[in-house]
């Protein structure tokens, strides 16, 4: 069965992974992933802007992503630089219900890519999902040259490539991790 291990119910529970991440010609800064808090939701929303072209249109994206944050199935990825600025550099949001688990958005800001960020992420939300259980993401189909990125740091985790499928009139290529119990 596939379950959500929250760690924490509290929405500002902190310090569940740290990594150092190092951009090429950049100091090293450090990087939490955390679950999101409500005061997250402005930089949420710049990602999700700065995203909706690849993307497509994200209706509903903040209440979507309230509701989420409530439910403990919001996570970021948090980083500071040498000077101790803050800044929310990517996300991801979580879904299904068991044994069906969902990784259902992720993205990283353009100007912290490369740093691990979107592996943290991943790695975060399967940490969540206890297994046996088979976690679905929709991305980019082969068509989509700029998808790239994402298809390998999916398949860099053991996801495997299944349906294509059109989700508001973009093609999606539907990702799946079978996770067996050990």
């Amino acid at each position: 069965m596939c379950g959500m291990a929250l760690l924490s119910p509290s929405p500002d529970m902190r310090y569940l992974v740290t990594r150092h991440a190092r951009r090429p010609g950049s100091a090293e800064s450090r990087m939490q992933i955390v679950n999101a808090r409500i005061d997250d939701v402005a930089s949420w929303l710049d990602i999700a802007r700065e995203v909706e072209p690849l993307f497509g249109r994200m209706p509903d994206f903040q209440s979507t992503l309230v509701r989420k944050i409530n439910q403990g199935a919001a996570i970021c990825a948090r980083c500071w630089d040498e000077e101790n600025r803050d800044q929310l550099a990517g996300g991801a949001l979580l879904g299904g219900a068991p044994p069906d688990c969902w990784i259902r958005w992720l993205a990283v800001r353009r100007s912290a890519r490369h740093q691990g960020i979107g592996s943290a992420l991943v790695a975060e939300a399967l940490r969540r999902f206890l297994p046996p259980c088979r976690v679905s993401v929709h991305t980019f189909g082969e068509e989509n040259p700029e998808g790239r990125p994402a298809r390998r740091l999916y398949e860099r985790f053991g996801f495997q490539p299944g349906q294509l499928i059109e989700i508001q009139g973009a093609l999606r290529q539907c990702y799946t991790l079978c996770r067996e119990q050990q």
